[in-house]
């Protein structure tokens, strides 16, 4: 039998004629304040794959499902304060392939930066999605559009340099233009981060 759980109670939901976890959502979006939002959705304490969230909700017959909901601004505030960490992950990833350039490992050196580029890339999707949760005047104190387009500016340099094979080149703009500019943007971050959360607290 389908256990649901809201916030750790226990639903009495109508679930008849839904046929998918993305039905359930909207279906659980209709009960719950509507200030709130879907903060966090685990089946038997586990996250989704991508591909189960169009699956048929039978079959998870005999799961258990744990909504929890919350305010957004909590919700951005608490996954924006993990912003610095990533871009650091990013940080590592992209002087590790530098590294390589450097190094002469060519084939490894591009695989790493690919990564690395990916990485960012999804970085800046998530955060915009985060801050267009916020108030206007907050989101302001979050945002890094010129970061944004410091750094892009800065990939397409790096893609131009791969055309023509200038690996010396690639390492040297990673580390004295990529680096020092993705320094700043954890900067930038913890920065807003600790000032905006410490007015919510």
């Amino acid at each position: 039998m389908l256990l649901i759980k809201i916030n750790g109670t226990e639903s009495k939901l109508n679930i008849e004629g839904v046929q998918k976890i993305t039905d359930l959502i909207e279906l659980v979006k209709t009960v719950i304040d509507p200030a709130h939002i879907i903060t966090n959705f685990l089946i038997d304490g586990r996250e989704l794959e991508d591909q189960e969230w169009t699956a048929p909700l039978s079959q998870f017959e005999n799961s258990n499902i744990d909504i929890e909901t919350g305010e957004p601004e909590i919700y951005v505030y608490s996954r924006l304060a993990t912003s610095p960490d990533i871009i650091s992950n990013c940080y590592s990833g992209f002087r590790s392939a530098r590294k390589d350039f450097q190094d002469g490992n060519m084939q490894t050196a591009n695989r790493k930066l690919l990564t690395a580029v990916n990485t960012l890339r999804e970085f800046f999707s998530w955060y915009g999605t985060l801050i267009e949760l916020l108030d206007e005047d907050k989101r302001k104190k979050f945002d890094i559009t010129e970061d944004v387009k410091k750094l892009s500016d800065i990939c397409k340099g790096i893609c131009q340099q791969q055309l023509y094979q200038s690996w010396w080149a690639i390492g040297e703009t990673i580390e004295k233009e990529l680096e020092p500019q993705l320094d700043r943007l954890e900067n930038t971050c913890r920065r807003a981060a600790k000032e905006v959360i410490g007015q919510a607290a």
